[in-house]
């Protein structure tokens, strides 16, 4: 039943309405910015509360000298202490910037999608931003290594891939327009296969997309995960069987 048009087969045998392309498209988006966020905020408290104390210790040197003149020369190695405290807090805001480096998005605007609404771009536009998203996370999967660089670069040029996606679903979307507009069949016929070209280009585009989540799932399944090592359960389910046949032998 999962061939029925408008409906996707869901777990169980059960049905689900299907949302149509253009509202997909959308759907995939925000859903990508939305996790974005998420992912990033935790990063963002810890920068501004390692900003935060840096500049607390700064406030607490710059008076220190005031201090020691009317109170005495101690707290000299106060304020001593707490330039090297703010330097410490500098270098963990430093080190936090640089390691947040999150993921590369698509900057070029998306197409609102009433545009897309009954648009030959929809369905292509929707695969290139599911596929970007998929390959975030896949990317997001990998511990910072050696084996996520390739990948966080594959997620770059899918970026700049849905750009241009972005901006190839405009450029159909300003043809089929002006294909209504036209009343002339032979300058309509133009100005669809103009579109036609440009669909093309977009499906071909989506394919190299695919390719690269093929090959980025390779590198995601042949990386060694930091998971308990497999054996070592193993010898530690008999040992634990073990006791507890030698606990049931002791209890009779």
């Amino acid at each position: 039943m999962t061939g029925w048009p408008g409906w996707d087969g869901a777990p169980g045998g059960a049905l689900r309405p299907a949302l149509p392309d253009w509202v997909r498209a959308d759907v995939e988006r925000r859903s990508l910015l939305r996790t974005e966020r998420r992912a990033g905020r935790g990063v963002r408290w810890a920068r501004r509360r390692a900003a935060v104390t840096a500049f607390g210790w700064i406030a607490v040197a710059s008076v220190t000298p005031v201090a020691a003149v009317v109170d005495g020369w101690g707290w000299l190695v106060v304020g001593a202490a707490a330039i090297i405290r703010a330097g410490l807090a500098g270098w963990e805001t430093a080190v936090i910037r640089r390691e947040d480096r999150g993921f590369a998005l698509p900057s070029a605007p998306a197409p609102p999608p009433w545009a897309l609404r009954h648009s030959a771009a929809a369905e292509p536009l929707r695969r290139g931003e599911a596929g970007l998203a998929a390959l975030v996370a896949m990317a997001r999967t990998l511990a910072p290594g050696a084996a996520r660089g390739p990948v966080r670069a594959a997620v770059a040029g899918a970026a700049d891939l849905v750009d241009g996606l972005r901006v190839t679903a405009m450029r159909v979307v300003a043809c089929e327009r002006a294909a209504r507009a036209v009343t002339y069949p032979a300058r309509r016929a133009e100005i669809l296969a103009t579109r036609k070209d440009l669909v093309a280009e977009m499906s071909a585009s989506v394919a190299t997309l695919d390719d690269l989540l093929a090959a980025a799932s390779e590198v995601v399944g042949t990386v060694v995960a930091s998971s308990p090592d497999l054996a070592r359960l193993t010898q530690q389910i008999e040992a634990l069987r073990g006791y507890a046949a030698a606990l049931r032998e002791l209890s009779g």
